[in-house]
């Protein structure tokens, strides 16, 4: 009598596992596309840190380069409406960029003058305090992680006293970015030197006086002092 063959038990013979041989293939393709991807994260991380570096470094020459042409800070210049634009936002000429209203008009007197790009409103209801990082967007100039630049007469500095002019970073940058920023503009201290984290983040993002980078953390903020 015939078997039908569809009721027969499968050939197990012809049924086999991977080899050592294959394995390894495959572990060794695994490892080269996650040293691609790491590789490919540490150079956007590279060039963000340069994007930083760079517009912090063009900040700062907007800043002096408007105080050489009006002999006035920027946002504390009281005849902004006559000298720059009718619509510039006047200080009020104590130089300082002591309250919000220049502290929003840091950016539109800059930027109506041609010292950076962009248009900004002046709008003091949406700069925020002195010690805060928040801005809104067309009032404050934004960093590669969606936070706000901010300057104010101020000591928000981690271990600093006497207030003076600060850059805010602005937050949202993670911490392994603040540290090879520092490098490049400082010492690559957090709590010494001109650039520091923003008091408001030394637990989350230092310790033992150093960048803690091994936390990972992504929402830090530094500051530049004049």
């Amino acid at each position: 009598m015939r078997v039908n063959p569809m009721l027969q038990a499968p050939n197990f013979h012809k049924m086999r596992g991977f080899t050592l041989a294959e394995i390894a293939i495959v572990l060794v393709i695994i490892g080269l596309m996650l040293t691609g991807v790491f590789k490919g994260q540490a150079l956007i991380d590279s060039a963000r840190v340069r994007s930083m570096a760079s517009e912090v470094s063009g900040i700062r020459s907007a800043w002096y380069s408007f105080q050489e042409r009006y002999r006035a800070l920027p946002g504390d210049f009281q005849s902004a409406g006559t000298q720059i634009d009718s619509a510039a936002v006047s200080g009020n000429g104590n130089g300082r960029i002591d309250d919000n209203r220049e502290r929003a008009g840091v950016w539109q007197q800059l930027s109506l003058a041609g010292f950076i790009n962009g248009n900004y409103d002046g709008a003091q209801s949406s700069v925020g305090s002195a010690s805060d990082l928040d801005c809104a967007p067309g009032t404050c100039p934004k960093n590669p992680f969606n936070g706000f630049y901010k300057i104010s007469y101020s000591a928000q500095a981690a271990d600093v006293v006497d207030p003076t002019h600060e850059i805010f970073t602005g937050d949202q940058i993670p911490v392994g970015i603040l540290a090879e920023l520092d490098r490049k503009l400082d010492d690559g201290l957090p709590t010494k030197g001109r650039f520091r984290v923003h008091q408001n983040f030394l637990g989350a993002c230092t310790r033992n006086a150093e960048w803690d980078v091994s936390t990972g953390h992504t929402n830090c903020a530094g500051v530049l002092r004049d």
